[in-house]
């Protein structure tokens, strides 16, 4: 069960907030999943990584936390954000997903998807109109007339 992995202390940045209705996420909150409310001081660092950029889940955090890692600008853990209570980092789909979709514990045997651009959402990827523009200016070149798209 998640509360046996995720104990962490219980600081300013470990409290339930007034204003959310914890009980209409499905879970117990600080068991099921992580409650933080800002990005915690953890051991993660993008010089750790096997593909800058990248977006990574901070396992330390239940993978409440996740990092961008970028050119370095913003230090050592990167960009750092957190995913909204009863939802945790989905490495796999890199975005926030309910806690009960993920395995945080398997988040670090995904961090290679950043090396793979079909799944990295910071590699620029081919834009599809142009690869539309060059088809149709192959299929019509033939017949004596240009289009372009």
């Amino acid at each position: 069960k998640f509360g046996h992995l995720f104990n962490p202390p219980q600081s300013e940045h470990h409290r339930h907030e007034d204003k959310q209705d914890l009980n209409k996420i499905p879970g117990v909150a600080g068991v099921d999943y992580p409650i933080y409310h800002e990005v915690p001081h953890t051991q993660f660092s993008c010089h750790n990584v096997p593909a800058v950029p990248g977006m990574y889940a901070n396992v330390e955090t239940g993978c409440q936390a996740y990092h961008v890692c970028h050119d370095g600008r913003e230090g050592h853990q990167g960009a750092s954000f957190l995913c909204t209570n009863g939802t945790i980092f989905n490495q796999k789909e890199f975005a926030c997903d309910w806690w009960y979709n993920v395995k945080c514990e398997e988040a670090t045997s995904l961090y290679h998807l950043n090396a793979d651009p079909e799944h990295n959402p910071y590699v620029p990827k081919k834009k599809p109109e142009l690869e539309l523009e060059h088809a149709v200016h192959d299929v019509h070149q033939g017949a004596g007339f240009l289009i372009h798209a």
